[in-house]
């Protein structure tokens, strides 16, 4: 160790170096686990947890006797939701019994976020633990300690007092050179143990070789729904329920179909396929399906269960754990197939996929599927405060460009959240329509050409994507014709209960279809819109045109993630009418939806 010289001055520089080390060890700043605030301390940002968001982390962890690894799942585990959920950290008094799942699932060692310092920090509550445990031997070893100082600033009496300064200040930096030193070790040790046991749980299976290892996402038969059963666990937690159960135009869009038309589930077999919570399963019970099997992959099937026997339908609802491509059900055939499997730019998550195995495996001939049919439109968009605030952040922080922040790269990153109406700048052109009853798993892999006209002078800053859904009686006709799509709404008081239906679902008296879309003139749902931000805005003027061709597949990496790419050239509508458009330049740019 460097001896500390004296000078006129006071303190040299040694001092400020030893100061600008400890700042430098924090400097990393910590995200508050529910909101943007960042932190250098721990201990700072939990109490903020406690006193904004009403979770007391240190209090949970004590009871719940947390250790390292099941405190950095619940870190984990709430960041995977704020990441899923935007209006998840609006949400306060997030609390634990410690029975959670998320506790012992190793899904959550994988840090949600990159770099993550807070999971670096939690040794630093260790340490605050330990202290209050052994308070008072700390306290008594404190105490001989003070007692050992004054006896040597008493022997050294006849120093200066600047050298009796100087003396207590090299041992009291020695005394924390050496507890520095001893909590970097511990940490590293923590942390390298806890990188092994990620790679062993994550990246060990996968070969090399790629696609020939049959772990490998990329190697997944169609239908397997492969992956691990982390994407299982993730519907594991109430949360996610919660919230997809409080997005009134899913819920009620379902509820309000199977309701109206009780004749059709009367008496039937029904099928539900990731059943959540139970509560398809039960609308259709109470409507009178004369037996429902309700099938889910993921632990929350034992809420369902008591869900079923606590409402009393535990006579009508038969509930099976497994994975609907490898069990058996306890009927040969049903006649009606439910599920809510819709992900983000409706094909996100690959669910469909299962329904489609379902069906050719169970549904009887004639049957049904609920949903029906569904819808992908493309639109485009010109909204500058969005560009401002999200795709354009970096080029001014606070008077500051950080361009390396920016996503680099011939891929981006397309993003999710809700569009507001009046930023739609141009009409919609249907680039998948889905027929349920007939289509296949490749045929959700889909190319289609677009053609798109802006209804206003503004520049393009984004396309857009989002879907509709609908529900028939028969799936002989799954649908009405993409041109009677307007989606009109239901009347305020036409609902059971008496309220404002949400204004994206609609119904078609004449032939009892429903449905819903999750588009922007819609009320907003927790799919939102799926917007393509494009490299340069096109300057459009009314009656201009957007041209080209959209590319949707499953990803190479993720078969539930999907990889796209749109080719678009912009036509002035002085043009558009010509047969000639070579003056047209194409575009070509990929986007990443995960």
């Amino acid at each position: 160790m460097s001896v500390v010289s004296y000078s006129e001055s006071g303190w040299d520089t040694q001092d400020d170096r030893w100061d600008d080390w400890e700042d430098d060890e924090m400097n990393t700043p910590m995200k508050c686990l529910f909101c943007t605030h960042t932190f250098q301390s721990p201990i700072v940002l939990f109490r903020h947890v406690k006193q904004v968001h009403g979770f007391d982390f240190p209090k949970a962890r004590a009871t719940h006797k947390l250790d390292f690894y099941q405190s950095m799942r619940v870190v984990n585990y709430i960041r995977t939701m704020g990441l899923s959920d935007p209006n998840f950290g609006q949400v306060s008094g997030f609390v634990m019994d410690g029975s959670e799942p998320f506790i012992n699932d190793d899904q959550y060692l994988k840090p949600a976020i990159d770099d993550d310092a807070l999971l670096y920090a939690l040794d630093e509550l260790d340490l605050e633990d330990t202290a209050s445990v052994a308070g008072s031997s700390r306290a008594g070893s404190l105490a001989k300690s003070h007692t050992l100082e004054n006896s040597l600033v008493a022997a050294m009496a006849g120093e200066s007092a600047k050298e009796r300064e100087l003396m207590a200040r090299i041992r009291t930096l020695e005394h924390q050179l050496g507890l520095r030193d001893r909590e970097v070790k511990y940490v590293t040790e923590q942390f390298d143990e806890y990188r092994q046991m990620v790679k062993r749980q994550f990246y060990d299976s996968i070969d090399d070789g790629g696609a020939e290892d049959p772990g490998c996402p990329s190697a997944v038969e169609p239908g397997s729904r492969g992956g691990g059963d982390y994407y299982f666990n993730s519907y594991a937690g109430n949360e996610i329920h919660m919230q997809m159960l409080q997005d009134r135009v899913r819920t009620e869009g379902y509820r309000d179909f199977i309701y109206a038309n009780a004749d059709v589930f009367k008496g039937k077999v029904v099928l539900d396929v990731g059943c959540g919570t139970g509560i398809l399963s039960m609308f259709a019970a109470k409507a009178g399906a004369a037996r429902v099997i309700a099938v889910d992959n993921s632990d929350i099937i034992e809420k369902a269960r008591a869900n079923v026997i606590e409402n009393g339908l535990d006579g009508v609802i038969t509930l099976v754990r497994g994975k609907i491509e490898e069990l058996e059900l306890p009927v040969p055939q049903v006649d009606i197939i439910v599920s809510e499997w819709m992900g983000y730019f409706l094909l996100f998550e690959a669910m469909l996929d299962s329904v489609l195995v379902a069906r050719d495996r169970f549904l009887a001939p004639g049957g049904l599927l609920a949903p029906s049919a569904s819808y992908v439109y493309l639109t485009a968009i010109s909204d500058p405060v969005y560009m401002r605030d999200q795709a354009n952040y970096w080029d001014d922080v606070y008077g500051f460009r950080m361009s390396a922040m920016k996503p680099q790269g011939p891929v981006l990153e397309a993003d999710v959240d809700v569009v507001p109406a009046n930023t739609v700048a141009a009409t919609r052109a249907l680039i998948a329509h889905i027929d349920h009853g007939t289509s296949t798993p490749a045929d959700l892999d889909f190319t289609s050409d677009f053609v798109i006209e802006a209804t206003r002078d503004a520049p393009l800053h984004a396309l857009l994507g989002y879907f509709d859904v609908a529900f028939s009686r028969s799936q002989s006709e799954p649908s009405p014709a993409d041109s009677q799509l307007n989606a009109p709404v239901y009347a305020s008081d036409s609902m059971a209960d008496n309220k404002p239906s949400p204004q994206a679902l609609w119904i078609r008296p004449e032939s009892a279809m429903h449905g819903f879309t999750t588009g922007p003139q819609g009320t907003p749902t927790h799919w939102k819109q799926t917007i393509f931000v494009l490299p340069e805005p096109i300057d459009a003027k009314k009656g201009d045109q957007v041209r080209g061709k959209f590319v949707c597949r499953k990803s190479t990496s993720n078969p539930r993630e999907l990889d796209l790419e749109i080719s678009y050239c912009h036509v002035p509508a002085s043009t558009k009418d010509s047969a000639d458009t070579s003056s047209c330049t194409m575009k070509h740019q990929k986007y990443q939806l995960q």
